[in-house]
């Protein structure tokens, strides 16, 4: 599934006026990697080679030329079709599917690429993307090509599509919402499963199987069920006890839709009624998270929304009976109150302190883990960052 093909045009569009005259740009969007000797793993493509085409396609290159005029010209270049190969593992994208999902009208073999290069003229700087994973580098092995591209300067494209990215459009907002739609239901659904003996790894089974039953590309990450003091643990993914009377049971986790990430995290009693600690606790995060719905808006820093959120807890945390030592409150709260969300779950976001403004897509997470009370509470949604305030998607 992808978004529109304006979508990806304009996104191309709004990189170029951002890059030099005289310039190559050449984006990957990867190579499958060796599971074992006969299987791969699941291939995922390059984000950013995504958000520019549309295409999630392996051993696909994009490349854009600007010359000193100014003019553009975009090129992708794909596997040519294998028969043989085909019968194993189904067809490659051709060249007419490339064309319509991206909107790029010159489409040719990965093999025409260093002649295609080479009648670009004479350039400059080259542009890569300095933050990808080495399996979504580009790569080449051909001497010719490998002259012309040392020639240039090489300049690092990744800070021009943080900052393209972290603005989000309309369309991009509303695949957000049915990522996020989806995952509520299913946690509507799984609750009737949370009982004593319920083991976690049967909760993310059900969560998997449902996100891809109403349709969906499946997960956005590793499904988190932590139960009892597992909680306390932020990225616990081994989701292998069963559930135990009196614990609570945290869920963090997301639907993909379009490429795009949900990202919800909740908090259930295992035998449906919290303790006397447990529902203070959870009405203090609860009571954190809707002042920070308030203080999301634009204008608003990062860095200033998360000591907002330390010195609420700590307040409330102390009033209620819950000191941390030394009254630092990072010994129950250790980690950020948000992160960008989108393409990528921790979404890409530029260099500085992050300021918030209209069209960023949010995720407000408030949290509490005492682990000699095995009680790890999270609840986390996310929000777009409108003129005024923010709206919870």
């Amino acid at each position: 599934m992808a978004l529109s093909q304006s979508f990806y045009q304009e996104n191309r569009k709004k990189m170029a006026e951002q890059l030099e005259h005289n310039s190559l740009t050449l984006l990957f969007s990867g190579r499958e990697i060796a599971m074992t000797e006969d299987a791969n793993y699941p291939f995922f493509a390059n984000n950013n080679f995504y958000y520019l085409t549309g295409i999630r396609e392996p051993e696909v290159v994009l490349a854009m030329t600007k010359d000193h005029h100014g003019d553009l010209s975009w090129q992708l270049f794909i596997e040519a079709a294998d028969p043989l190969k085909e019968k194993w593992v189904g067809k490659k994208i051709s060249r007419d599917e490339a064309k319509s999902v991206s909107g790029i009208d010159e489409v040719y073999y990965i093999k025409d690429l260093p002649q295609q290069i080479a009648r670009s003229g004479s350039l400059q700087i080259l542009y890569f993307d300095f933050k990808v994973p080495q399996h979504q580098s580009f790569k080449t092995e051909d001497e010719g090509l490998q002259k012309i591209l040392k020639q240039c300067e090489v300049k690092d494209l990744h800070p021009i599509l943080a900052g393209l990215r972290l603005i989000k459009t309309a369309e991009e907002i509303r695949a957000i919402g049915r990522a996020n739609a989806v995952t509520k239901q299913a946690i509507s659904e799984m609750q009737a499963l949370i009982k004593p003996g319920t083991y976690e790894y049967e909760l993310a089974a059900f969560f998997e199987y449902f996100v891809k039953k109403a349709g969906t590309e499946g997960l956005a990450f590793e499904t988190i069920v932590a139960s009892g003091v597992n909680a306390t643990t932020l990225h616990y993914v081994s989701n292998r006890c069963s559930l135990k009377s009196g614990d609570l049971v945290l869920f963090d986790l997301g639907a993909r839709v379009d490429g795009y990430c949900g990202d919800i995290s909740r908090t259930f009693a295992v035998n449906g009624e919290m303790t006397p600690p447990q529902e203070k606790l959870y009405g203090i995060v609860a009571a954190v998270q809707e002042e920070m719905f308030k203080a999301y808006k634009p204008g608003a820093v990062m860095k200033d929304l998360q000591n907002l959120t330390k010195e609420l807890f700590l307040e409330k945390c102390c009033s209620a009976g819950f000191i941390p030592a030394n009254n630092d409150i990072t010994e129950f709260y250790y980690h950020g109150i948000g992160h960008p969300l989108g393409l990528d779950t921790h979404d890409l976001r530029p260099a500085g302190d992050l300021i918030l403004a209209p069209g960023m897509v949010m995720t407000v997470e408030p949290g509490l883990y005492l682990e000699k009370l095995g009680i790890g509470i999270r609840i986390e949604d996310d929000v777009v960052i409108t003129d005024c305030g923010c709206t919870v998607l």
